[in-house]
This record gives structure tokens, C-alpha cells and sequence, in this order.
């Protein structure tokens, strides 16, 4: 009886230090992950993106689409750390778990629904990202919650590859079901209105996403670069 006893306590200790041992694993890879979508848009800033005297990015469009020609545009709000290409793929699951490159990375891409117009022409535009933990990609959207934080940066832009860009100003921020009609597209009638930026909960509900409502306030020119 008590071999059989040492016995299952062996087992029991082999059982845990594999638990252990695995989520470890799991642990190091997610912040390996991390880690790599950090890398990997520091990367597209440093090789496609330099900046006027007033720090407004200016993106070298002909380089981007001749690396992927499924970019779109680029994203950006000044002081926050969104600064990113912007890819649609045919559908939704492209660019869901892959880099704008079409590199397989876990964190993804920032992607425009497949159903808008390329060229922001629809009433509502899409954007998605994920929420990551560590901040990156759309992971600090949800400090938009807070009223004095909206307010302190409510300018988005996004750069086209016409030299122009179009100016938004976030309206609103919140948690909507993912029943929201905001979801339905594609919204092609009419002048363009809104662009939205979603991404999951901290929770990752099935149900909810956290969402910016941008209102449209115009498209301009990219001055002359002064550097």
C-alpha cells in the first residue's frame, strides 16, 4: 500500500510540474507575441514613414503597396501609440491573425472591413484591431472610457496613397453589442459620415465590442514635406 501511495504521489507531482511547465510555455509565447507586433510596426515606422517639422507622419505610399498592395492607407492619432498601416483582405479572416505584410503574426493587422469602399468613400467605414493586453495594436483604445482622455485626443487621421489625408474627430466611445447596427454594411450611400475603430473587450465577450465613433470633417492635401 505504500508503493502505491508513493506511486500516485509521483504521478500527482509529474502531473503538476507538466501543468506548470506548460503554462510557462504559454506565458513566454504570449509575450514573445507581444514582444513581435512591437517590433514589427516600430519596423514599418522606421522604413515607410518620416515626418514634417510639425511631427505629422508622411508615408511613402509607393514603397507600402509595392511590399503589399492590399494597404490602404495609414492610421494615425497624435499622442497615443496608433500609428499604423491600414490593409483590407478579401474578407475578414485575412489579416485577422496576419502582419501587413501578410506575415503570419498572432496579434495581426489594423484592417479595414472587406465590405467598405478602399478608398473611404462609404457613409461608415470599418477599421478592426485587436485588443492586446499589452497596449499594442488597438489595446488603448479603451482609454477613450474616460471623457478627459477623449477630449485630449479627439484628432484621427488617415493617410492616402493620393498624397491627401482625412481628417475625423472622435465623437463618441463606448461598449456596443455586436448586434449594433454600426455592424451592418456596407453603409455606400451618401457622403462619408463616420469611420468607427473596434476591437474586443478585456473580457473578450462574444457579445460586446469597445468602439471610437469618428465623425468625417474632410479630406486635404498633404503639404509639402519642409523637412
Amino acid at each position: 500500500m505504500k508503493k502505491t501511495g508513493n506511486l500516485i504521489t509521483l504521478l500527482i507531482v509529474i502531473v503538476l510540474l507538466l501543468m506548470i511547465g506548460f503554462s510557462g510555455y504559454k506565458i513566454v509565447s504570449i509575450l514573445m507575441d507581444y514582444h513581435e507586433v512591437e517590433v514589427i510596426n516600430e519596423e514599418a515606422r522606421e522604413e515607410y514613414v518620416y515626418y514634417d517639422k510639425d511631427d505629422f507622419p508622411i508615408v511613402d505610399f509607393d514603397k507600402l503597396q509595392a511590399a503589399n498592395n492590399d494597404i490602404v492607407g495609414w492610421l494615425y492619432i497624435p499622442d497615443t501609440n496608433v500609428n499604423f498601416p491600414i490593409v483590407k483582405g478579401e474578407d475578414n479572416d485575412v489579416y485577422l491573425h496576419n502582419d501587413y505584410l501578410g506575415r503570419y503574426n498572432f496579434a495581426g493587422s489594423i484592417f479595414m472591413d472587406y465590405r467598405c469602399n478602399s478608398k473611404f468613400k462609404d457613409r461608415e467605414t470599418m477599421i478592426y484591431g485587436h485588443n492586446m493586453h499589452s497596449g499594442a495594436m488597438f489595446g488603448r483604445l479603451k482609454k477613450y472610457d474616460d471623457a478627459d482622455y477623449l477630449k485630449a485626443h479627439k484628432d484621427v487621421y488617415v493617410l492616402l496613397p493620393n498624397k491627401k489625408y482625412i481628417k475625423y474627430s472622435v465623437a463618441s466611445a463606448g461598449y456596443i453589442s455586436v448586434d449594433d447596427d454600426v455592424y451592418t454594411l456596407p453603409k455606400d450611400d451618401g457622403k462619408p459620415e463616420t469611420m468607427v475603430l473596434s476591437t474586443c473587450t478585456d473580457s473578450s465577450s462574444d457579445t460586446e465590442r469597445f468602439v471610437l465613433i469618428c465623425d468625417y470633417e474632410g479630406k486635404h492635401k498633404i503639404k509639402k514635406d519642409n523637412n
